[in-house]
């Protein structure tokens, strides 16, 4: 077997493992165990565990973008939808099922409890994405409305996704399996996301326009 072969097996057996029981509760035994090779093979590849998980978390990174990854705008794309695309892209790689929803379990681990990987999940996924939002977020709404308004924004919209995500069992106790299936697939709960966030975004975009046209009455009168 190869060194190559070796190291992608040690990456695919701890995938699992790492999602399902974490960085601290999962052990290079049951790692090796898993893919079949000697106990000695993670120091060998990777130095040790601290630094497999690390690329355990690249990889799990690299498969949701694959997944899912954002479109190309045309230039004259409109912002309302380049904001549906950032929406479906975000659900589709939190809602992501099957063969891969492992990648999907350990990014929502570690973002519920972040280790030291979550450094380079910040750099490498979430602040990149999150700063294609607020560029989006600056189309929409302005100069006006402040950039921690537009982070709100943001987080709001993402809150609503995770939820879902965290949240899915209890929504499956709360409804009906037929109403569940019609109502909160994961096209529905995309539009249901997308046309929440754009009322959000609209009210607080007059928000603003208000206090604009409030200041500038204002100093006429002075």
């Amino acid at each position: 077997m190869s060194s190559v072969d070796v190291r992608k097996r040690l990456l695919e057996a701890a995938g699992p493992v790492f999602s399902e029981k974490g960085f601290e509760k999962a052990t290079v035994r049951e790692i090796c165990q898993k893919a079949d090779v000697n106990v000695a093979s993670v120091n060998y590849y990777f130095g040790d565990k601290e630094q497999l998980y690390l690329d355990v978390i690249c990889l799990a990174k690299e498969m949701g973008v694959s997944r899912a990854p954002l479109p190309g705008w045309a230039p004259d794309t409109l912002p309302e939808q380049k904001l549906r695309d950032w929406v479906i892209t975000l659900v589709r790689r939190m809602l992501g099922t099957g063969e891969l929803s492992w990648s999907n379990h350990l990014i929502m681990r570690e973002v519920l409890r972040p280790t030291k990987a979550c450094e380079h999940l910040i750099q490498e996924l979430f602040r990149p994405f999150v700063n294609v939002a607020d560029a989006i977020l600056l189309e929409m709404l302005g100069e006006d409305v402040p950039a921690y308004r537009r982070m709100q924004c943001i987080f709001s919209i993402a809150a609503q996704c995770q939820f879902y995500r965290v949240s899915g069992g209890m929504v499956s106790l709360m409804l009906g399996q037929e109403e569940q299936e019609i109502h909160y697939n994961t096209e529905r709960l995309i539009e249901h996301i997308l046309q929440f966030s754009l009322a959000a975004i609209k009210n607080l975009k007059q928000e603003f326009d208000g206090s604009v046209m409030e200041s500038s009455s204002t100093f006429h009168k002075i």
